[in-house]
């Protein structure tokens, strides 16, 4: 899904823009410019999915496992 040009340069899409960017470099990766975009507008819908998660309220008696265990 394309997104309009405004929310391209919004202030969450620069940093989401620097991190892609750090991230290509560290794993040497070359993604081309042509998916950018849509590598940037993915990585800002992820940022707001995990957003909800983390705002999900936790009972306070409920302990975090050290290691999952399926």
């Amino acid at each position: 899904m394309m997104s309009d040009s405004s929310s391209q340069n919004s202030p969450e899409s620069e940093v989401t823009s620097a991190y892609v960017e750090q991230t290509e470099a560290l794993l040497g990766l070359n993604v081309p410019d042509e998916y950018q975009d849509n590598v940037i507008e993915n990585f800002n819908q992820l940022s707001a999915i995990a957003q909800k998660v983390m705002e999900f309220p936790l009972p306070s008696h409920i302990e975090i496992a050290p290691v999952f265990k399926p």
